[in-house]
């Protein structure tokens, strides 16, 4: 009679595991998006219709979105004293600022390839992981 409950126990944890380790990569996911949207939006000032959809695609990955990282606040001031997402943002922000990606035909800056660069580096991949402690319960 032990075997069976041990064993269903045992089940259960480890499915804990793996959908806790299945969140964690999802809630990684999600800032990684962020930034991407947030990296390709910053250069482009003017209004468009696919700089409005990528704004939303960025709300739709934030805090009050899909994002499942917190933003955390002094509980007596109310002053952010940590945001995920713009730390996320800044550091896409600093990133860009030191990727080369110009152009030979147009000599220009290439903001999408740019962005892309950023978005498969080990380095950004680290940010995003450093951002782990702020996840949501």
């Amino acid at each position: 009679m032990r075997r069976p409950i041990i064993s269903l126990l045992c089940l259960l944890s480890s499915y804990q595991i793996v959908a806790s380790e299945g969140r964690t990569e999802q809630a990684r996911q999600n800032l990684k998006n962020y930034g991407l949207s947030h990296c390709i939006l910053a250069p482009f000032k003017e209004h468009s219709a696919m700089k409005k959809d990528i704004e939303l695609s960025a709300g739709a990955y934030s805090f009050m979105g899909k994002g499942l990282h917190t933003i955390v606040q002094n509980e007596d001031t109310l002053e952010v004293t940590h945001d995920p997402y713009a730390e996320t943002e800044k550091h896409m922000a600093d990133a860009y600022l030191k990727t080369s990606s110009t152009s030979k035909q147009a000599g220009k800056n290439i903001v999408f390839y740019s962005c892309l660069e950023i978005y498969n580096s080990p380095e950004f991949d680290a940010f995003i992981k450093s951002q782990d402690r702020y996840l949501q319960n």
